[in-house]
């Protein structure tokens, strides 16, 4: 906040001491909280989805990511009845793009992240690097996502097309991972302990239909590096301290950094003169462009949105995470 104040000083001569800047940060998140409801109704209802989640001062901070949005949960734990809470998987019928975390299990379409099993295949070569099979295992699974990049790529491909390739891919996977799949043997190093794991994780996630599922849904990606780059400035918050101290303050960083930079998705360009004139916009209009994409999709007005009891979802999360 000091920082903020004097960066404010320095370059717009705008003298305010740290009791009025903070007055003004939770005045914005009140105006803010019933845009924060719309962003999550229209989360709810998004086509694909990358989320991830990292430790923080409180908890932890949970990032959700669509092309046109960004929520952010500030204080919450990680777990099943909050994510539930946020993307029910009984209901959410988008893709939902993260790592390989047991809460993100038996939604309805799934893509897992390449990248991380590619580094996992990675590390084994780095741990054993005189190992040919290690060394073939990652090169191939590396091959193996280039190639279904490229079918993904290639719009001359009709569906039926793309589900044949995307088997064939399947059959691949099978032929690199079976044997070391089927072999119960544990008596192994750790190092080949780690390749037994990732080879029954590969297994897990491609019986499942979980791997190859951004070759055939068009707006899918095959890693989840949108929402890990979205974490990177938290967690470096995390490390040097430059976090919320408290549930409210928590809430009120989820409020202010969501839909502002949901403000910046849609928009041309993110500027400060560009925010400004949306927001003026809003206080014309009466409304936010986020409570009319609500509105026309029929999702019901912003502010009505039911989460089994009277209390905000934000409440629920993050002020019932410090109870």
């Amino acid at each position: 906040m000091d920082k903020a104040c004097k960066l404010l000083s320095f370059f717009q001569q705008l003298n305010l001491k740290k009791s009025q800047a903070d007055a003004l940060l939770n005045q914005l998140a009140r105006a803010w909280e019933s845009e924060f409801d719309s962003l999550c109704t229209l989360l709810a209802h998004s086509a694909v989805v990358h989320t991830d989640e990292t430790s923080w001062s409180i908890n932890s901070v949970w990032a959700f990511l669509t092309d046109k949005l960004t929520v952010l949960f500030y204080g919450v734990h990680k777990d099943g009845d909050t994510l539930a809470r946020i993307l029910d998987k009984q209901t959410f019928a988008g893709v939902l793009i993260s790592d390989d975390a047991a809460v993100y299990r038996d939604f309805s379409k799934s893509q897992k992240c390449w990248a991380h099993l590619i580094r996992k295949a990675i590390k084994l070569t780095l741990q054993d690097p005189e190992s040919a099979v290690y060394r073939n295992f990652a090169d191939r699974v590396l091959e193996i996502y280039r190639t279904a990049k490229r079918i993904k790529a290639d719009r001359r491909l009709s569906d039926s097309t793309r589900l044949a390739r995307v088997a064939e891919l399947d059959d691949e996977l099978l032929h690199l991972c079976c044997a070391r799949w089927i072999d119960d043997d544990v008596s192994g190093g750790e190092i080949e302990n780690d390749y037994r794991r990732l080879c029954d994780e590969i297994m897990r996630l491609m019986l499942n239909q979980e791997l190859f599922l951004f070759v055939t849904e068009p707006a899918a990606d095959g890693n989840n590096n949108a929402a890990e780059r979205q974490l990177r400035d938290d967690a470096t918050a995390r490390k040097t301290c430059r976090t919320s101290k408290t549930p409210r303050g928590a809430k009120r960083r989820s409020v202010i950094s969501s839909v502002l930079q949901s403000i910046g998705k849609q928009l041309d360009r993110f500027t400060l003169e560009a925010v400004i004139a949306e927001a003026a916009r809003w206080l014309e209009e009466g409304e936010s462009c986020f409570a009319r994409q609500v509105e026309s999709r029929g999702l019901g007005p912003p502010g009505t949105l039911s989460y089994g009891d009277e209390t905000s979802l934000l409440d629920q999360v993050i002020l019932a995470a410090d109870a």
